[in-house]
């Protein structure tokens, strides 16, 4: 049925997602061999060029990494995935190799606009996003982990407690709560 066609289009976009990195990967491994011929001016811009080619490819894997990681997370908390852990292994490789190639590829774009002599635009915002997408990464499939913990169950009465001493006015406001914990104070008030 449709589901059936959506779980089918979502594999072939973890498949395209893998291909794509692993184009990707193959296009720094041709950069690493690759020499600029040209002189001066010309090279310094076509330099400048690919450093910014390579920014935009960067940011064009992060943007699909992050998409992708919102679909998987949708689903898994609408409890339509059956196998979550097999399905965040794979999740996991796909995010991890994406934040590899990020890494590289801003490494690769520094390099050029080195060279270059010229600045390239979001190059140091791109720099700061690479470096942090692998904690960002961590951070997701630490997510993902839980949705296998147990939940534990409410306690109704102590939730009524909370209504009623709140209706009493025996509350703190959230604002004095903040302050007292910027000032260094304890959570709960003494």
């Amino acid at each position: 049925m449709l589901s059936d066609m959506l779980d089918r289009l979502q594999e072939n976009n973890l498949q395209g997602q893998e291909n794509n990195l692993q184009g990707l990967e193959g296009l720094l491994h041709s950069y690493q061999d690759a020499t600029t011929t040209g002189d001066g001016e010309d090279q310094a811009a076509a330099e400048a060029a690919i450093a910014d080619f390579f920014v935009d490819q960067g940011i064009g894997v992060k943007q699909s990494s992050r998409l992708l990681w919102d679909y998987h997370w949708a689903r898994a908390l609408a409890g339509k995935i059956p196998n979550r852990r097999e399905h965040g292994a794979k999740l996991r490789s796909l995010l991890d190799r994406g934040a590899q190639i990020l890494g590289r590829f801003a490494a690769v774009a520094r390099d050029f606009a080195s060279r270059s002599g010229h600045e390239v635009a979001r190059l140091s915002q791109f720099e700061e996003q690479a470096k942090a997408f692998p904690l960002w990464v961590e951070e997701c499939l630490a997510r993902w982990e839980m949705l296998d913990c147990p939940r534990q169950p409410l306690n109704r009465e102590r939730i009524a407690r909370s209504q009623a001493a709140y209706e009493r006015g025996e509350c703190e406001d959230v604002a004095d709560v903040i302050a007292r914990l910027e000032q260094g104070g304890p959570f709960m008030k003494e």
